[in-house]
């Protein structure tokens, strides 16, 4: 669960006046409080003492004003990554 104020709801999902001047789309001010919930999975494996490989998916379900702000295309977000990790 994620939880903000109004000033981190609006630095990612509002939209101020002269961004809508430029844009076009609408005003929008949010208020804070809750903002999602969701889950978060990380993997990692040792190939050896230096090496690593890791994956992780990511899937955060929007609620509230955040899910009717014009900035998300979706009311959620979901990722998934994989990489190798090198340790010096």
């Amino acid at each position: 669960m994620v939880f903000h104020d109004s000033d981190f709801a609006n630095k990612d999902f509002g939209i101020d006046a002269e961004q809508s001047a430029a844009s076009g789309v609408d005003e929008t001010s949010l208020s804070g409080v809750f903002r999602s919930v969701g889950f978060n999975y990380n993997y990692r494996h040792y190939i050896n003492e230096q090496w690593q490989i890791f994956g992780e998916a990511v899937y955060e379900q929007y609620v509230g004003d955040i899910e009717d702000s014009p900035i998300t295309r979706n009311n959620y977000d979901a990722e998934v990554g994989a990489g190798f990790v090198y340790v010096f």
